[in-house]
């Protein structure tokens, strides 16, 4: 995957340092014409992640099959040519059957931080942040020959997601995005199971690619 990824960026960055060059030097002047990432528009956008996996181990019985789909919004204003501030909301969920069962669901929302690096009106590399809020929940049922034992928690922290990719427009409307995104979820947790209830701190860290599409506007929707 990081191989691939590699690729990909090194690939967007040769396109993206083409279309510098093909810029004039008059930078401001560009900014303010050529761009589609203007000051004062808006952006709205979606995008979303889904995968599927199966999985068998030498000596035990039985294949888990992992199913992960995700879904994030994303909305916000240019406060300069190139720089955007706004909210993302992001909810994902990954499930699991097998042995054991498992679902495990995450709700992610805050504020969000994009910068374009270029003007070039066709598109541009970005880098993306945006910090928030993380609501976590986790339940688990092992499947043991006698009986099966349930591990349930729940609990909420601090996320943070760091991303770079590409962004394409079309027709200075439109904007298809290929990102590569990293996600660390810092999260305090209560875990209930038949032994007891325990209170611990976790990290959860996911690293995946997501493509979608979204909206620029000169007005937000009215």
């Amino acid at each position: 995957m990081k191989i691939t990824f590699l690729i990909s960026f090194c690939f967007l960055f040769l396109l993206n340092i083409e279309s510098i060059k093909a810029q004039h030097t008059d930078t401001k002047f560009l900014d303010s014409i050529d761009t589609p990432f203007k000051k004062g528009r808006w952006l709205t956008g979606l995008d979303g992640i889904i995968s599927s996996s199966t999985s068998e181990v030498a000596g035990i019985e039985g294949r888990t099959t992992t199913n992960q789909y995700g879904l994030n919004l994303t909305t916000g204003k240019f406060i300069k040519n190139r720089l955007l501030f706004g909210g993302t909301l992001q909810a994902q969920r990954s499930s699991s059957s097998g042995i054991v069962e498992r679902a495990t669901e995450t709700l992610f929302v805050g504020p969000l931080g994009n910068y374009y690096l270029s003007n070039n009106k066709k598109g541009a590399l970005f880098i993306q942040l945006a910090p928030g809020y993380v609501r976590y929940l986790d339940e688990a049922a092992i499947n043991q020959v006698s009986q099966t034992t349930q591990i349930n928690s729940e609990g909420n922290g601090f996320g943070a997601i760091i991303g770079v990719g590409y962004s394409y427009v079309i027709n200075d409307r439109i904007a298809f995005d290929l990102a590569f995104n990293v996600n660390n979820f810092w999260i305090t947790v209560d875990t209930v199971s038949t032994t007891g209830t325990i209170s611990d701190t976790i990290t959860v860290s996911d690293t995946l690619f997501s493509f979608g599409f979204n909206v620029l506007l000169d007005d937000f929707f009215f």
